[in-house]
């Protein structure tokens, strides 16, 4: 399953698969769509594409969550695709009407506070890996407090606005490992959608780093993650496997974050293994060798 790399654009030497870097410019595509009907939510997203403290802190998430830790990626494209993901998930919750919104219903802000408060914590919610991936959570609310203190001001002039906003994403940043430390449906909205990136361009970089074990050989399985409208439940996460490895990122990663945020009730996983009754499934490697303390593909 050997795929292109970019040559450019190398991040502490790490190599971005192209089709990761496609789904990135497609995630970017969907966020700013979704955001059109709300400037303040549009101009913080741009605010955090271009902002530089932003964007080192994501590059040396990757440097510790990949490099020196071996996990999959946690960086500036994943911080996109879970942003778009957020965005998905939003969209069909506002259009079922099943689902209430706490900052809406409780805290009495609009929808498109709501918009806001998801991108921005989906963003900035693995900030703290560049600190390290123990508690990195609660890193993450650290780092993200002072860079969000510093973008959001003329965002939100009203300090006692600005305040409840900054709130909510901090929230969102400190559950999001872990969905039953969610409280709000917003930080719920940012734990299935970080749980929903488990395409194989995010587990190419750990594999290609010599990772080779279950977690790196069955995000290489997955092909692709569609999160839409259902016909049983009001949010339908569709996942397409090459392999059958990829169902333990179904049920490992996806399913138990599913499982355990306040969004259980109104989402339904459902992966399948594709072409079928075609060809067989894709080999993800051919040998498996364990030597000087690890696995190796050869």
């Amino acid at each position: 399953m050997a795929e292109q790399v970019l040559e450019e654009g190398l991040l502490y030497g790490l190599r971005m698969p192209v089709s990761y870097k496609s789904l990135e410019e497609e995630s970017v595509r969907t966020i700013e769509a979704g955001l059109k009907r709300f400037p303040k939510a549009m101009r913080l997203f741009r605010k955090l594409q271009l902002d530089a403290e932003t964007n080192t802190l994501l590059n040396l998430a990757n440097f510790i969550a990949v490099r020196k830790l071996g996990y999959n990626d946690h960086g500036p494209i994943h911080a996109r695709i879970c942003a778009a993901n957020g965005i998905r998930i939003l969209n069909i919750i506002m259009e079922s009407g099943e689902v209430e919104l706490d900052s809406i219903r409780d805290l009495g802000m609009s929808e498109e506070d709501a918009y806001l408060i998801v991108v921005a914590a989906c963003m900035l919610h693995d900030v703290g890996n560049a600190i390290h991936r123990e508690e990195h959570e609660i890193f993450s609310v650290v780092c993200a407090k002072s860079l969000l203190d510093r973008l959001l001001a003329d965002v939100y002039p009203e300090m006692p606005r600005r305040t409840e906003v900054l709130s909510q994403i901090l929230h969102a940043l400190y559950a999001h490992d872990h969905g039953e430390n969610a409280l709000t449906v917003e930080a719920a909205i940012v734990v299935v959608a970080d749980g929903a990136d488990i395409t194989k361009g995010r587990g190419r970089l750990s594999f290609d780093l010599g990772k080779h074990d279950i977690h790196s050989i069955s995000a290489l399985s997955i092909e692709s993650v569609e999160i839409q409208k259902g016909s049983t439940k009001p949010i339908e996460i569709h996942v397409t496997m090459s392999n059958s490895a990829g169902i333990y990122q179904v049920q490992e990663t996806l399913g138990k974050k599913v499982a355990m945020s306040p969004l259980r009730d109104y989402v339904e996983i459902v992966a399948d293994l594709t072409p079928p009754k075609e060809i067989p499934e894709q080999r993800v490697l051919d040998r498996i060798v364990f030597s000087d303390g690890k696995y190796k593909s050869s």
